[in-house]
């Protein structure tokens, strides 16, 4: 699940501040549901957009 450093995990603590490198991270047991469930597949793309922290 990683593309060139990038990627795509769960994590037990989640800061509420822009706190990554490039990655995507997720609670645990939102992570487990997804590859569980298929909805995120070796090879799937994955498009991350963001947006300004609220003020």
């Amino acid at each position: 699940y990683f593309n060139m450093g990038i990627g795509l995990h769960g994590a037990y603590k989640i800061p509420n501040y822009p706190a990554s490198h490039g990655c995507v991270r997720m609670s645990t047991p939102a992570m487990d549901y997804i590859w569980s469930a298929d909805l995120a597949p070796m090879g799937m793309k994955i498009w991350v957009h963001s947006t300004p922290p609220a003020a």
